[in-house]
């Protein structure tokens, strides 16, 4: 009986970042092997000694293991995997990631890999779906939170911003090397510098595969959902804190004005407070959320901050004429709209780095 000849996939380099696998890494080794993938680098992110057997036999099936000393996180061993693939292998289109926990079937490699080789220009995603009853609770809900974020952060409609299979061109793998984060928000940061870097993003269908309810995931939900979320999440407390020295101000003023005025000094303690308070935002967003060197990014964000109130003011009126009541609801609605569009603009355009 004659056995059929693989097709060589050697367009691209296979890399796994693992940390403390098990022997679902081995088969995924040896079935993307079978499957024509002639060079696949595996990063040990500083596992555990009972997983060198492990590594052992995964070295018989692989080009390289490349080890970290320590754990250092999913995305400095991405960015070493990347690192070593880009000096190694500069001639290929680009690297495929592939997690190592037998989330990704080699099918569904291959089909990313096949549209990679159409579109190498392209990022191309494998994205889950997310819609089965037998899908962890903390899978749904943590896509469907990063894929407002990014939607909201970075204009980009995506069905699974979590996944780790990804088709990433030569050119864009080197430039990733220098983006922050060394744990799970690397791969989010990875999404919001494509549009930054004009790499243009393909989604392609894969199956959705979770072993008794994805317990063998290294995520940590409150810190990496921390990481993942932190631009977001330090606008929303710079506007708190905006917030709060907006009232001091107001206040301190109003102490300190009204021996002196009748009416007028709310006025006045009102336009100089909300002044020092968005002078106050502008900075802590310019300095500490975005950090961010844009030119004109003062007169931008005035710009702005004059439209948002005016915006709102007249949002606010509109919808009161059409419904005759709830006035504060209509406010804070309006204003919560507002709030998310206002991060949107100051991270693509006030300061856009």
């Amino acid at each position: 009986m004659q056995v059929q000849e693989v097709e060589k996939r050697q367009a691209y380099t296979i890399l796994i970042p693992a940390y403390n696998p098990d022997d679902a890494l081995v088969t995924l080794v040896e079935r993307l092997r079978a499957s024509g993938f002639s060079t696949i680098v595996v990063v040990n992110d500083g596992s555990d000694e009972s997983t060198v057997g492990i590594f052992e036999k995964v070295a018989s099936f692989v080009d390289q293991v490349l080890t970290h000393e320590q754990n250092q996180g999913k995305g400095a061993a991405l960015k070493t995997g990347l690192q070593h693939i880009a000096e190694t292998y500069p001639d290929k289109l680009g690297v495929i990631t592939v997690d190592a926990d037998g989330q990704h079937l080699p099918e569904d490699v291959v089909n990313v890999y096949e549209e990679g080789v159409s579109k190498p220009h392209h990022l191309i995603m494998g994205c889950r779906d997310f819609s089965g009853d037998k899908i962890p609770l903390r899978s749904r809900f943590g896509n469907q939170a990063t894929r407002l974020v990014m939607l909201i952060g970075s204009g980009l409609k995506l069905k699974d911003t979590q996944t780790g299979l990804r088709a990433i061109p030569m050119r864009y793998a080197r430039q990733l090397i220098d983006i922050p984060g060394n744990r799970y928000e690397f791969e989010m940061n990875m999404l919001t510098f494509t549009k930054r870097l004009q790499v243009p993003i393909q989604q392609t269908t894969i199956q959705t595969v979770y072993e008794n309810e994805n317990v063998s995931s290294h995520f940590r939900p409150i810190l990496d959902s921390i990481l993942i979320y932190r631009m977001f999440l330090m606008y929303s407390a710079s506007s708190v804190a905006s917030f709060l020295v907006d009232v001091g101000m107001y206040a301190g003023f109003i102490f300190l004005l009204s021996p002196y005025f009748d009416t007028a000094h709310v006025v006045i303690a009102t336009v100089v407070a909300r002044i020092i308070s968005s002078l106050f935002n502008y900075f802590v967003n310019r300095k500490v959320v975005f950090h961010s060197k844009a030119r004109r990014s003062l007169s931008k964000y005035f710009s702005l901050v004059v439209l948002q109130m005016v915006t709102s003011a007249l949002l606010v009126y509109l919808l009161f004429l059409l419904f005759r009541q709830g006035e504060v609801i209509l406010k804070i609605i309006v204003d919560s709209f507002l709030f998310f569009v206002s991060y949107y603009v100051q991270k693509r355009w006030i300061f856009k780095k």
